[in-house]
């Protein structure tokens, strides 16, 4: 049984909707203030369309990804979708949130720049919308988070392998500790510990019960270690608020770390399905 528990207190992808659809729809549009045809003639389009992904899960879209039309992230019942009208709406059990651009373009597109910016694309190739917050060049990823809103996190400041990105500053927002665990990520505040891991299709992120941090590929076995094997007894794995990756023992020593550090705020550790295990963040923007 896999575990994430919290420290202190708090997807281009391949995702269609289970077989629940029907009854999901039926669900949320009781619980948001969208209008009920807009949800209901998405979640017919939804069940036709899945969305293509080279890179990670069906809750996560990084830079260099595309959503084309009517493809969509999706997690625990909330879905992010740009629509075959050039609408990008979020579907969850609150207010949800959507572009406003309803018949700017056709076969639009969404992507994820590298400063950070949510972009719509229509067909001919010109920008429809943005959204509005901005950070340094690097890799970011837009995550659908498991209490239902999309936030913004990067650029990226560690990874398996390693990637040449810097770290932007935001001001620190909601603890993520006590979110719900996620099978591929890990929030700021949360740890990894007895025999839980991340996984993404092939890929898995554990720490074993000798203080190893393991990075394992089903077909070839580890492919990336910490080297910590024998140093600590009942470690655990940490993601801090500065975005620092830590291997800690029963008696809070720390046995290894990323050693990157940037600004104070809220960050995600991504397994994705391309054999990467990345550090985004801080978050820069968000649909909450």
């Amino acid at each position: 049984m896999e575990h994430i528990h919290a420290f202190t207190c708090g997807q281009p992808n391949q995702s269609t909707l289970t077989r629940g659809t029907q009854s999901q729809a039926k669900s949320l549009r009781s619980n948001m203030k969208l209008p009920a045809t807009l949800l209901f003639s998405s979640f017919l389009l939804l069940l036709l369309h899945p969305s293509p992904s080279s890179a990670n899960e069906g809750n996560i879209l990084i830079t260099g990804d595309v959503l084309t039309t009517d493809s969509q992230l999706s997690y625990a019942g909330n879905v992010f979708v740009i629509q075959d009208d050039c609408n990008l709406v979020l579907y969850n059990k609150g207010s949800g949130f959507e572009s406003n651009t309803h018949g700017f373009g056709t076969n639009c597109t969404l992507t994820v720049t590298n400063r950070g910016q949510l972009l719509i694309r229509a067909g001919g190739g010109f920008t429809v919308w943005t959204s509005p917050a901005t950070g340094k060049p690097g890799t970011y990823a837009a995550v659908l988070r498991p209490d239902g809103q999309v936030s913004i996190y990067g650029p990226s400041v560690w990874s398996i392998p390693p990637l040449r990105s810097g770290a932007a500053s935001t001001d620190v927002g909601e603890e993520l500790a006590t979110l719900p665990p996620v099978r591929n990520l890990l929030f700021s505040g949360q740890t990894l510990y007895d025999d839980s891991k991340l996984a993404s299709r092939d890929y898995t992120l554990a720490v074993t019960d000798d203080c190893n941090l393991e990075f394992r590929k089903a077909s070839v076995g580890v492919v990336w270690e910490s080297k910590t094997k024998g140093k600590g007894k009942h470690c655990f794995l940490r993601l801090d608020h500065r975005g620092e990756l830590a291997v800690v023992d029963d008696g809070y020593r720390v046995v290894w770390s990323s050693g990157k550090t940037a600004a104070e705020g809220e960050y995600v550790l991504a397994v994705q399905i391309n054999g990467q295990a990345v550090v985004y963040g801080p978050a820069i923007w968000s649909t909450a």
